[in-house]
């Protein structure tokens, strides 16, 4: 569904507190540049600043409700800046952008989630810290900027085409000190509009390799008991701020990957992907699921933990149950069967809670 933000919108307003001369203190304070490059010593508005009439404010709340976070920078437009980045000036977090530099973008792509997915990219880079950890630009803090955009920019509404148009037109395709070549930043982008689809399917048709697709409960009228209770999806847990790799190697190695959605993946990676053991965790911290995975699916042996109670027991391929499982039910009753693409074949064999076997 086409999102209703207009990007023209976006940009007739933005919220700021200080004079117009903002002085960048050392070469350690961060400045993204999406296009990368450098920024002058000094960020110069003038007059140019617009007043606040609060739209600027909605937008960017709309692009962090998804994710269940506030927001915790100011947001201003500057006419001579030509780009948009994120910075700090004075322990005041910033969003600068250039309101025709923005439009450009637009006109130039025929769509305003290009400008979108800018603005979400400089959020990312707030929200996880790197405006504030002293250690100024750096190639992994826009990879991770556009991983968490392509998340956002999906749960907005935007196909994967779409999150990627940005950087398809402004990406350079030589990596410099700053920021990553092209191929990686939308792979970035691609990584990230997969998780969230993994998560939360809107247009499945689209994704070839989802991530992390959950694999359905058993209808129920393929077993002759009572039906389990409906799925309760947990609230966000707003007390972990942190996002991404946290700890450990999550390219090459074992480490800790926590979602923007505050489910996290405990395990093995190979190329940035869930590749060998690892276990996922519901954001209430509860086992989702412990097995094995391949390129980024749960593939071959593993458990996966139902939040209704229910618990599958089998072989997986492209995340879901195929082959030889146990579909354990809350109530204690369990189905023994073959899988096919997540549903039992027909043919499966039905126990009652006390262990006697139910007709089919």
């Amino acid at each position: 569904m086409k999102t209703a933000l207009s990007i023209s919108a976006l940009l007739v307003s933005a919220v700021f507190l200080t004079p117009a001369v903002a002085q960048i203190p050392n070469q350690e304070t961060f400045i993204c540049r999406y296009t990368g490059g450098t920024v002058g010593p000094q960020v110069i508005c003038g007059n140019s600043a617009s007043s606040s009439n609060g739209h600027a404010e909605r937008v960017v709340d709309r692009i962090l409700k998804p994710i269940g976070l506030m927001r915790n920078f100011k947001v201003m437009e500057c006419s001579n800046t030509d780009n948009c980045f994120a910075t700090v000036v004075k322990g005041q977090r910033f969003i600068i952008y250039d309101a025709a530099f923005m439009q450009g973008i637009e006109e130039e792509t025929e769509t305003d989630w290009s400008a979108i997915s800018i603005m979400a990219h400089e959020i990312g880079h707030h929200l996880q810290g790197h405006t504030i950890d002293g250690r100024g630009g750096q190639p992994q803090k826009e990879i991770e900027a556009d991983r968490f955009s392509g998340f956002v920019l999906h749960q907005l509404g935007a196909s994967l085409d779409e999150a990627t148009v940005a950087v398809k037109m402004l990406g350079d395709e030589h990596a410099t000190s700053t920021h990553p070549a092209k191929p990686a930043r939308l792979e970035a982008i691609r990584k990230g509009w997969l998780e969230a689809e993994a998560m939360y399917p809107k247009t499945r048709s689209a994704v070839k390799t989802p991530a992390v697709l959950a694999p359905k409960t058993i209808a129920t009228n393929t077993r002759p008991t009572q039906p389990s209770r409906p799925i309760e999806m947990p609230a966000a847990n707003t007390t972990r701020t942190t996002v991404g790799c946290v700890s450990g190697d999550c390219e090459d190695g074992s480490g800790v990957f926590v979602y923007p959605t505050r489910e996290r993946y405990v395990g093995e990676f190979e190329e940035g992907d869930k590749h060998g053991e690892g276990t996922e965790y519901y954001a209430d911290g509860k086992v989702k699921y412990k097995g094995n995975f391949r390129d980024n699916l749960r593939t071959d042996y593993g458990i996966y933990y139902y939040r209704n109670g229910d618990k599958y027991a089998g072989w997986f391929q492209n995340n879901v149950p195929n082959g030889k499982g146990t579909y354990h039910f809350a109530d204690g009753g369990r189905l023994v069967a073959n899988f096919k693409n997540g549903q039992p074949i027909p043919g499966g064999v039905f126990y009652n809670s006390d262990g006697t076997k139910a007709s089919d």
